[in-house]
């Protein structure tokens, strides 16, 4: 079994052992606060701290809120909505601009399973598995720029 295959096989457990759990009579809320807590550190990771980006998903993503919201059932369609859209929009502002048809594809996954009368598990285990991809994206933008710039860097000290 190739390591593709592997992760494949690993992340589709994963992601449906998240639907089960989130799914059950107790849905698995430090589970979901955990992984949007991520989502939300992974998009800082890449910012400047004091970036008007950073401040923005800070403040947006206000993860004591998202937790509230959820565990006494106030997170409407509206605020998922609105959510997912900023998510979203902060990959495509953050990302290569070729990689925004995937962006764009991959937040109408999440947008059509609430059309289509989606569960809640369904829909935020989407959410969540989606905007991992789409940062995981940029994560790997940047390293293959690094790496495209310590291949310039080589060069140019090789002329030189």
């Amino acid at each position: 079994m190739n390591n593709d295959k592997i992760k494949e096989t690993y992340q589709k457990a994963f992601f449906d052992l998240l639907e089960e759990r989130v799914s059950d009579k107790e849905p698995a809320y430090d589970w979901i606060v955990k992984l949007y807590s991520e989502i939300k550190m992974k998009l800082l990771k890449i910012l400047s701290k004091n970036s008007k980006i950073a401040m923005e998903i800070d403040n947006t993503m206000d993860v004591q809120l998202f937790e509230q919201m959820i565990r006494n059932n106030a997170f409407d369609g509206n605020d998922f909505y609105s959510l997912i859209n900023f998510v979203f929009d902060m990959c495509l502002k953050l990302q290569s601009p070729q990689r925004d048809e995937d962006t764009n594809n991959k937040r109408n996954e999440v947008l059509d399973a609430m059309k289509n009368g989606g569960t809640y598990a369904q829909i935020m285990v989407k959410f969540i598995k989606n905007a991992n991809i789409c940062i995981d994206f940029i994560y790997e933008d940047i390293i293959n720029l690094s790496k495209e710039f310590k291949l310039a860097e080589n060069l140019d000290k090789e002329k030189n």
